[in-house]
């Protein structure tokens, strides 16, 4: 028979182990939650990229619907309203567990109130899609400090590809080539690219361009992520820049918010313009809004 001290000893032994085996199973829960949840399920960006690629042969299916109010500036003083929304199908293929493929396809329907000085108020309906992007991510740098804490640097390589019927599309073929950084910690996340489109034709959005963008995302709730958190709310808050070498330039303040699942996520995202350099004939933006959903497999 086991002496009282030999069994008090044997149960402490077994209480210490039960421990630290309920540490090691936590941990290794906080690590797979790191994992699955600093992929594209984080909070983001809502109108910008991030460093993160889908796993392989998993993938990102995006819809986005986009809303603008703008008016005439310049000599363009004539054009008393331009409504335009924007629909965006994107897809993101993981080719590798660093490596991934984007397509986007936008198709916009565009309304303008244009006032003629002999026929008085005239309203123009256009619609068609515009350029088809294709891009490569590849990230090339990534350094995790623990769970749910990493950094991360991605290439981005592409072309604008013209539709060439449309009045929304260029007629040329137009390189792409951008670096986007990502950076998390629990709760916080931050997140900057620059974007640069060179143009090649001589038509529609014929200046190269250049696009940047700075976003912070607080997540909300839950507090502290268990094997119960499944979903998540987060507040988005972004600058947005744009920048033509024709020397207008535009950067909208954009506070937004998600709600993200398992697999699913639904965001709202409403930019202000703050900076509007415009050429003499440009339409100076007085809001838009978007609002979008993902689903990831």
């Amino acid at each position: 028979m086991l002496h009282r001290g030999n069994l008090e000893r044997n149960l402490s032994c077994i209480a210490a182990i039960e421990i630290i085996t309920m540490r090691r199973a936590t941990y290794i829960f906080v690590l797979l939650m790191a994992c699955a949840l600093t992929s594209t399920s984080l909070a983001g960006p809502i109108n910008s990229d991030v460093a993160f690629t889908p796993r392989k042969g998993g993938g990102v299916l995006r819809m986005q619907y986009t809303y603008s109010d703008a008016h005439g500036h310049g000599s363009a003083r004539n054009v008393r309203e331009v409504q335009t929304s924007v629909a965006r199908v994107a897809v993101v293929l993981g080719l590798e567990s660093n490596l991934a493929m984007i397509v986007n396809v936008p198709y916009v329907y565009r309304e303008r109130k244009v006032y003629d000085s002999r026929e008085g108020s005239v309203e123009d309906r256009r619609d068609g899609p515009t350029d088809t992007t294709l891009l490569l991510k590849y990230r090339f740098w990534q350094e995790d400090a623990g769970p749910l804490q990493t950094e991360r640097l991605a290439a981005l390589f592409g072309v604008n590809l013209s539709n060439g019927d449309s009045s929304f599309s260029s007629d040329s073929t137009d390189p792409i080539v951008g670096l986007v950084y990502s950076w998390r910690h629990d709760r916080k996340v931050f997140d900057a690219d620059m974007v640069y489109t060179i143009k090649t034709g001589d038509g529609n959005f014929d200046v190269d361009s250049l696009r940047y963008d700075l976003t912070y995302s607080y997540r909300v709730s839950p507090e502290i992520f268990s094997e119960n958190s499944l979903s998540q709310w987060s507040v988005v808050a972004e600058m947005n820049g744009r920048y033509s070498i024709d020397g207008t330039h535009e950067i909208f303040l954009s506070p937004g918010i998600q709600y993200t699942s398992e697999q699913w996520t639904w965001e709202a995202s409403f930019q202000i313009p703050t900076v509007q350099e415009l050429a003499s004939n440009g339409v100076e933006t007085d809001y838009r809004f978007s609002i979008g959903w993902r689903f990831r497999w």
